[in-house]
């Protein structure tokens, strides 16, 4: 056979064999698109600085000639074209978000999609300036303390047990500080600071001491007592620290004491003294604090009660009883006998004995102002008992009321309650008269103390003497 012959032959059966091969009986000559695919999970939570290795996902059909993703992976990851495994140490943290993987051939696409978030990592070594804070005393500064923490950080403070009154711990960035309120002993508080990924602890030791006293008052700071007659005890408030120690300069006359322990004075003056000044100074280890009080034991200006009458009929209990208060100013005054231009009084009753039915002008005041009587005379009465106010004279040549001698000031009428009074058996029921309001402060009832006003300004706390009233039974006949 010729060669052009031979070479034809072979061109034919070439061609024969591509037609074969291609489809010569029909077949398809596509290239098939990547079958579907999938990782083995859809979400994943990362943490900053710890190694990823995310395998490429097994392929099945096509052979795959790229892989792809979409947006850019967070900043540290690494995605592999050539078979679609995710690997790296992630930067910075991020939040979760949706990234779609795509296999590519001649014949088409395939993806699946997969959501990454990356936490930050967990804080460490928290720390503050100082672990123990000892010596700070209540109601002094605290130091400020501000932490430092490495890592991925905390905006998550908190601590265990809660921190003394006063000190605060900031949530988002753990400062401490604040002025502490009361003492609290060594102990151990548990600062932790936290985030998504984990916590770091520190552990601070808080001592605060007890304050020394301040703000040391005495409730009557100006006091006249009358002498051989139990006075009223005389209390201090102290703030801050709790005095330990009581003392007082110069000494307190025969029979008045000052409690070394709780700084009461009280007790029944044997003498008379001028008025005095002393200084009461509360301490403890940590400090002191001192004030002033003024006493004097002398009957320099006395309102006291006499009872004029008092019965009952124990069938019905109705009865009553009537009073006399009485002012005197004792000798030994330096201005004796003294001007008074006014006077004010509160004189409380048992309530759920007695009813006062009237409160008049007494005897002693009925010469005033040509026979007129006081100008201003005012009652106030309440639940438990009367206010009075007296201007003896509003006339500018008025020189004055003079009580060297007993003055009658005020006549007092009562009534019994008779539930409290009907039905006994007693031959006697006894109630009580004392000095003082003890509604003073509650809305519509005026503040008035007892007070002798010696020239419309200077203003004396008289002694008060409190009163028992004697009820009788006394029957009514019928």
């Amino acid at each position: 056979m010729p060669n052009s012959s031979r070479i034809l032959a072979k061109f034919c059966l070439l061609v024969c064999a591509t037609l074969i091969l291609g489809g010569c009986f029909g077949r398809s000559t596509k290239i098939q698109a990547p079958a579907p695919f999938s990782y083995p999970q859809v979400d994943y939570t990362l943490t900053v600085g710890e190694p990823v290795d995310i395998p490429a996902p097994p392929v099945l059909g096509a052979a795959i000639d790229n892989w792809s993703v979409e947006p850019e992976l967070p900043a540290g990851l690494e995605f592999d074209p050539t078979n679609g495994s995710i690997s790296g140490i992630p930067a910075e943290a991020c939040p979760r978000h949706f990234f779609a993987i795509t296999a590519t051939n001649f014949g088409g696409s395939s993806s699946f999609g997969i959501s990454i978030a990356v936490l930050p990592e967990p804080p460490c070594d928290l720390a503050y300036p100082v672990s123990e804070v000892t010596g700070v005393l209540a109601f002094d500064a605290f130091p400020t303390l501000l932490p430092t923490v490495g890592c991925g950080g905390s905006n998550d403070f908190t601590i265990d047990p809660a921190l003394p009154e006063g000190l605060q711990l900031n949530m988002y960035t753990g400062e401490i500080s604040g002025t502490p309120l009361i003492s609290h002993g060594p102990q151990l508080h548990l600062i932790t600071a936290a985030n998504e990924s984990g916590e770091s602890t520190f552990e601070l030791l808080i001592e605060i001491l007890p304050a020394g006293p301040c703000d040391l008052v005495y409730q009557e700071s100006d006091k006249v007592v009358a002498p051989n007659a139990e006075m009223d005890p005389i209390l201090p408030t102290v703030g801050c620290g709790e005095a330990e120690e009581w003392i007082i300069d110069p000494a307190l006359p025969e029979g008045v004491s000052l409690d070394p322990a709780t700084g009461v004075i009280s007790g029944t003056p044997a003498i008379e003294t001028s008025r005095i000044v002393y200084t009461v100074t509360a301490s403890n280890e940590h400090g002191s604090d001192s004030t002033e009080i003024a006493l004097r034991i002398s009957p320099v200006f006395v309102f006291e009660i006499e009872q004029l009458s008092g019965s009952f009929d124990p069938s019905t209990g109705e009865g009553g009883t009537q009073t006399r208060i009485i002012l005197t100013e004792g000798e030994d005054n330096e201005t004796y006998p003294t001007k008074i231009q006014l006077l004010s009084l509160a004189l409380a009753h048992n309530s759920e004995q007695l009813d006062i039915t009237s409160v008049e002008a007494g005897s002693g005041l009925s010469d005033l102002n040509g026979g007129e009587g006081p100008d201003f005379f005012a009652p106030f009465e309440t639940s438990t008992g009367f206010t009075l106010g007296i201007v003896f004279s509003f006339s500018p040549d008025f020189t004055g009321l003079s009580a060297e001698v007993p003055v009658e000031i005020a006549i007092v009428n009562y009534e019994t309650i008779a539930d409290s009074f009907s039905g006994s058996d007693a031959d006697s029921i006894t109630s009580t008269l004392s000095w003082g309001n003890p509604l003073a402060g509650e809305e519509g009832v005026p503040t008035v103390e007892n007070t002798v006003v010696l020239n419309g300004v200077t203003g004396i706390i008289p002694v008060t003497v409190d009163s028992a009233l004697e009820l009788i039974a006394s029957p009514v006949s019928d």
